[in-house]
This record gives structure tokens, C-alpha cells and sequence, in this order.
């Protein structure tokens, strides 16, 4: 643009990105950035760093009877002031202590009284909030909902007794501090999960991955099994928690292990109350109990399809003896603790996109939304770095 000419209209920027812009495009952005710091020499090492930090979400978090009610509020505003007579075919509502079950009960006597008028009215947008609670009903979706604004955003924790809302950043970055690789995924995703995805993004950029380095949510036995793999394998540089460990049980799919709360959180997002240890008495290895609140679990929305014991609210985990042994001990080696000292790095990273690019919070709703915003953020982060590490390569430091 020159100085004299007039700035483009704002709405066109929004246009652009929910029309132009791709995934392909947003990783090919990357690479470029990557292929030009191997270019001028800047990436030597053959290790990634690995660790995951949180944006939260532009709009608030909702429980499914806040969602539900707000919207049958509105497609009765909307009806009153274009079809006031179709009123009168209104259930009566629940009260404000109602629970989810019964707000869903109303909400179905409601669609169905209102249905025929609906469809003869003239009012676009009350036609559009029955679609929207129809859609919401089938096959009870709304159950699963924690915003009606932001349906992809997810509660997530920090520790114990912290808490967010939103999504989740998961990044790979040279030890030259060059952003490698970036997946996104909602707040109450698995670290550890991530980084076979972490790792092929990195290599498919043009780094050479031999060691991995991250926090103890890495050390899943999925990604050890392929650390030792013969091919692409990779020393994985994280240390062991016994919670991280494959548990031989099926009630625990569709928990999660939050290894900064040191616990497993449910479907609903709610954490363990309490852990139980002891040693099992036929082959005496380690299981752990864990129990979550049963007032609480009675009105989840999620209680009919949970994997939890109706009785006890809890689930229990075995842990074999020596399934992380090898890490174990290699962990104690001096050259894991040497090597391990670098994962400051990524975290001064996260700080550095939080603090000075707004990474902290979703700027837009929606994963692919938060995609953009991440990848953009890891351009601008990798075109400073490329730039800093020419400058002391300029004056002989590197």
C-alpha cells in the first residue's frame, strides 16, 4: 500500500480469513519460515521440545441448562412479537431449580407445540432458534455442550483447583527455539496424545528428530513403544509418573489424566475427588482408586452414558511393575539430566506468545479459528528468532 491510498475495509480481513485461508496454507506458512532457518544454517540441532499451553476461550463457559434455557427464552421472545396468538400453546416452564433432564423434557413439549406455527411464520430468526434446538436435541447433543457460542471449546486444567476454558496450543520447537510443529485441540485434550502428530509435522518441516524432549504427560507407554521403534525411532527425555502408565481397564476410556492436577478428569469435566492406593493381592502390583463425588455425579449431564460405577463413582487402575522400568532408568543417567534442563526453553516460548502476541485468548471462536490465530503467532515468533540468530551470527556467537 502507499501512504496516500485508503486502508482497506476491516470486514474484507475478516472475509479473507474464513475464505482464503486453509490448513495447507497455515502449514506451508510454517515451513517456509523453517526451511529458510535451515537454509541460513540457524537449525543444527536434531532434537524438539514439547509442552503445551492454553488460550481461553472468547466467550464463557455454560452448563446445558444454561444453554437450553436461553434459547427457548429467545424463540419464545421471537414468537411473541410476530406471532403472539402461537403463545398460547406454550407448556408451562420449569422451574428455575429445574435440572437438565427436566429443562430437556420442556424443551421437547415446547418444539412440539410450537412446530406448525414455526413453520408457517414469516420470522426468519425464529425459524432459525428451532432449527438450532432441534438440532441441539437429537440424539440429546446438547448434553455435551459447555457454550452455545463456542461449541468446539472445552474445560480443561491447570492444576487442582485451576481451571480453564478453551483450547489448547500444543507446539513443538527446535532447541534454537524455531516452532517446528503446532497442533490445536480443545482444552480437555491429553498432552501425551499429541505428539506422534508433534513429531511427524516437525520431521515432514525438514527437522531432524532424534530426541524428544517434554513433561511427564509424554511419558505414555504408546509413545515409549515408539521412541524404541527401530524405525523413527527417537530418545524420548520424560520422565515417568505411574499415573501415565497404561492402566489394564476399560472403564477408563473417555477419562483423561491431567498431569498438572495429578488426577484423571471425566467426560464432564469434573476431576477426582480422592486417589487410593494399595498393592493388588494376586500378582502385588501397584492399583490406584479413584473416587469422584457422587452428589456431583447425579446431576452431570453426562451421567447416563458414564463408564463410572453407578454405586461407587469410581474407577480402579493396575499398574504394572516394570512397564517403565528402562525410563526409569534412564532418567537417573546424567545425560537425561543434562538434556532435560533444555525444556525451560519452550516454556519462555509460551510466555513470549502469551505476553506479546495475545495467544492467552482466543481472539474468534471455533478450532479452526484458533488455528489461524496459533499459526500466525508462530510465524511472527519464528520470523524474530530467524532474525535474532542472524544478528549473533553476524557478530560470531554462534
Amino acid at each position: 500500500m502507499l501512504p496516500e491510498e485508503e486502508p482497506i475495509d476491516s470486514s474484507l480481513l475478516t472475509k479473507f480469513r474464513k475464505t482464503r485461508i486453509t490448513q495447507d496454507m497455515l502449514e506451508d506458512m510454517l515451513k517456509e519460515t523453517i526451511r529458510q532457518a535451515i537454509e541460513k544454517g540457524l537449525i543444527k540441532s536434531t532434537a524438539i521440545i514439547v509442552d503445551a499451553t492454553h488460550s481461553l476461550a472468547r466467550f464463557k463457559h455454560q452448563s446445558p441448562t444454561e444453554i437450553l434455557r436461553k434459547l427457548t427464552k429467545e424463540l419464545r421472545y421471537q414468537i411473541y412479537n410476530t406471532d403472539y396468538d402461537l403463545s398460547s400453546v406454550f407448556p408451562d416452564k420449569p422451574l428455575m431449580t429445574a435440572e437438565l433432564d427436566e429443562e430437556i423434557s420442556y424443551t421437547k413439549r415446547l418444539v412440539e407445540a410450537v412446530r406448525t406455527g414455526v413453520v408457517k411464520s414469516e420470522n426468519r430468526k425464529a425459524k432459525e432458534l428451532f432449527g438450532k434446538i432441534e438440532g441441539l436435541l437429537k440424539d440429546e447433543k446438547v448434553r455435551e455442550l459447555q457454550s452455545i457460542n463456542d461449541e468446539e471449546a472445552r474445560t480443561g486444567h491447570k492444576s487442582a483447583d485451576d481451571r480453564f476454558f478453551g483450547y489448547k496450543n500444543h507446539i513443538a520447537m527446535t532447541e534454537e527455539r524455531i516452532i517446528s510443529g503446532i497442533k490445536i485441540t480443545d482444552g480437555s485434550a491429553d498432552d501425551g496424545k499429541q505428539l506422534p502428530d508433534l513429531i511427524s509435522q516437525s520431521r515432514k518441516n525438514g527437522v531432524t528428530v532424534d530426541e524428544v524432549i517434554g513433561d511427564t504427560a509424554y511419558s505414555r507407554k504408546d509413545n515409549l513403544d515408539a521412541a524404541a521403534a527401530e524405525k523413527n525411532g527417537f530418545k524420548l527425555l520424560s520422565k515417568v509418573h505411574p499415573c501415565v502408565t497404561e492402566a489394564h481397564t476399560k472403564e477408563r476410556e473417555g477419562f483423561t489424566y491431567v498431569k498438572d492436577a495429578d488426577t484423571y478428569v471425566c467426560a464432564a469435566g469434573h476431576l477426582a475427588m480422592s486417589c487410593e492406593k494399595w498393592r493388588g493381592k494376586k500378582h502385588n502390583n501397584t492399583v490406584l482408586k479413584y473416587n469422584w463425588s457422587k452428589v456431583i455425579c447425579k446431576k452431570c449431564p453426562l451421567e447416563s452414558t458414564c463408564k463410572l460405577s453407578k454405586k461407587s463413582r469410581s474407577f480402579s487402575i493396575t499398574l504394572p511393575k516394570e512397564i517403565h522400568k528402562d525410563q526409569l532408568d534412564f532418567q537417573k543417567d546424567e545425560y537425561f539430566k543434562t538434556r532435560y534442563r533444555q525444556r525451560y526453553k519452550i516454556e519462555a516460548k509460551n510466555a513470549e506468545a502469551k505476553r506479546y502476541h495475545g495467544l492467552g485468548n482466543a481472539d474468534s471462536k471455533g478450532i479452526l479459528a484458533m488455528n489461524v490465530q496459533s499459526y500466525f503467532t508462530a510465524f511472527a515468533l519464528n520470523v524474530k528468532r530467524i532474525l535474532k540468530l542472524q544478528v549473533i551470527k553476524a557478530n560470531g556467537t554462534v
